[in-house]
């Protein structure tokens, strides 16, 4: 296996985990406050537990896709040059952990947008405007 392949299945495995992690707290504190602690492990509350950690998971990776994509646009993040293929952000910002969850995820995707994108830019910035 590639290494990109293992870090983008460890990836999902984590979010996934604390996705299902998160749900579970949650409805387990829906069914104290309600005073039926039992109830957790009735099949309906836990298909109700594996139903809202898999839409947490799905909102986690579209936001994650939005905030790479807002990243990239504008042109926070880079791939370094050396041997490590490490991915550099300019300017840190309370973002960052989607960004980089969303370049785990999906790791030559990102490579592949970020370097079309830096390509496009270096090609904008030498066509002066009112030319074409």
């Amino acid at each position: 296996m590639q290494a990109s392949t293992l870090v983008s299945l460890r990836a999902n495995a984590v979010l996934i985990a604390l996705c299902v992690a998160a749900s579970d707290a949650a409805w387990l504190a829906i069914c104290g406050c309600a005073g039926h602690p039992n109830a957790i492990q009735a099949p309906l509350t836990r298909l109700a537990t594996l139903l809202s950690a898999a839409f947490i998971v799905i909102a986690v990776r579209r936001i994650a896709k939005l905030s790479f994509d807002a990243a990239r646009a504008s042109r926070r993040i880079a791939w370094a040059q050396d041997a490590a293929h490490r991915l550099v952000i300019a300017r840190p910002s309370s973002d960052d952990w989607l960004v980089q969850l969303h370049v785990e995820l999906h790791p030559s995707a990102s490579r592949r947008s970020v370097a079309h994108a830096c390509s496009h830019a270096a090609a904008a910035c030498r066509v002066p405007r009112d030319r074409a």
